[in-house]
C-alpha cells in the first residue's frame, strides 16, 4: 500500500502537479457494501503511515504532509489518538468529518497533540435541506466552529451535483435522500450556486490574502461576553502582509443565528461594542441576523 501511495504521488508530480499532503484511507472506521470503503485498523494504519512516510522522504516528498483518520468527529478521542500514539512521527496531524458526532469534540484530539494539524476535509449538503437552518450549522460548525476547536482548513465534499445529487453510484445508501453540490448543475448547461457557496465565501473573505502572492489569514483569539452573547458566534482572523512595513488586515467573522422564530421568522439584530488589543472601538456595529465579515488594520505587534 504504502508503495501504491508513492506511485501516486509520483504520477501527479510528472503531470506537473504539486500534492500538499496525502491520507492513508478515507474513513477508516467505514465498512457499507453499497460502495467502495475500507475498515483499516489503527495498527495497520500506522504501519503503512511510517513505511510511506520513509519513502517519501527518499524520493523527493520531504515536504508533502501525511494526514491520518479522515473520520468523524465521534471517535476523535480514540482512532487518532491511538494513531500518533503509535506513528506520530510518520504523521503531520489528522482531518475530521461531519457525520457523526460534534465539533466540540476535535478538542479531545488537540488537547492531547497541540502540536499536530488538525484538518476539517468532508461535509455533505443533504437536497431539501432549509436555506438559513443550514447556513446556521454550517457556520456554527464547520467554517467558524470547527475553525476555532483548532482546524486550518473547512471543506465539503461535493463541488458539483445536478438538481437530483447525481451523479451516484448506482445501489449506493450514501447520500440517503440525495446529496446537494456547492455548486448546481442544471440539464440546460446553466448553473447556480447553493448555500454551501455562500457560507464558504463569506467566511474566506475574512482570509484571502491581502497581497498578490501573500500570506493567508490565521486564526487568532476571541471572546464574546455580555447578556446576549449566545447569539453571536465568532472567529477572528489575521492575515499578514508581503511587506512588512504594511499594516496587518485583522478580520471577524459573525454569525448572529437570532431569528427568534419558534414558529415564525423574527429577526433579532444585535448591537454590540468591538474592543481590539484592549481598546474600545470608536463605535458599536449591529449585527443583522445572517453572516457578516468585518475588516480593519493595525501595526504588527
Amino acid at each position: 500500500v504504502a508503495n501504491y501511495l508513492l506511485k501516486s504521488l509520483q504520477g501527479f508530480q510528472s503531470k506537473g502537479i504539486p500534492i500538499y499532503a496525502i491520507s492513508i484511507q478515507n474513513e477508516p472506521e467505514n465498512s457499507n457494501p453499497t460502495y467502495p470503503t475500507c475498515s483499516m485498523p489503527v495498527s495497520t494504519e500506522a504501519q503503512i503511515g511510517l513505511k510511506l512516510r520513509t519513502l517519501m522522504n527518499s524520493n523527493g516528498f520531504q515536504n508533502t504532509k501525511i494526514i491520518g483518520y479522515e473520520h468523524n468527529w465521534v471517535d476523535a478521542a480514540n482512532y487518532p489518538v491511538q494513531l500518533m500514539q503509535q506513528a506520530g512521527s510518520a504523521f503531520d496531524g489528522v482531518s475530521f468529518h461531519c457525520y457523526q458526532g460534534s465539533v466540540s469534540e476535535q478538542a479531545e484530539f488537540t488537547s492531547q497533540y497541540p502540536n499536530k494539524e488538525v484538518f476539517f476535509t468532508e461535509c455533505s449538503g443533504t437536497l431539501g435541506s432549509d436555506w438559513w437552518s443550514d447556513i446556521k450549522w454550517y457556520m456554527d460548525n464547520l467554517f467558524i466552529g470547527s475553525l476555532n476547536y483548532g482546524s486550518s482548513t473547512g471543506l465539503m465534499w461535493n463541488l458539483a451535483l445536478d438538481g437530483n445529487g447525481n451523479p451516484i453510484l448506482p445501489g449506493t445508501n450514501s447520500c440517503g435522500g440525495g446529496c446537494r453540490g456547492v455548486v448546481q448543475i442544471n440539464s440546460d448547461g446553466s448553473w447556480s450556486v447553493n448555500q454551501e457557496y455562500y457560507a464558504m465565501a463569506q467566511a474566506s473573505k475574512a482570509i484571502l490574502p491581502r497581497d498578490e502572492g501573500g500570506p493567508w489569514g490565521q486564526r487568532i483569539g476571541v471572546s464574546v461576553g455580555g447578556s446576549l452573547s449566545w447569539a453571536l458566534q465568532v472567529g477572528a482572523y489575521v492575515t499578514g502582509r508581503v511587506l512588512s512595513t504594511d499594516w496587518e488586515r485583522y478580520s471577524i467573522v459573525v454569525l448572529n443565528w437570532d431569528d427568534s422564530a419558534s414558529t415564525t421568522w423574527n429577526p433579532q439584530p444585535v448591537e454590540a461594542t468591538i474592543e481590539f488589543r484592549g481598546m474600545q472601538a470608536s463605535a458599536t456595529y449591529t449585527f443583522p441576523v445572517g453572516v457578516t465579515t468585518l475588516w480593519w488594520y493595525a501595526p504588527a505587534n
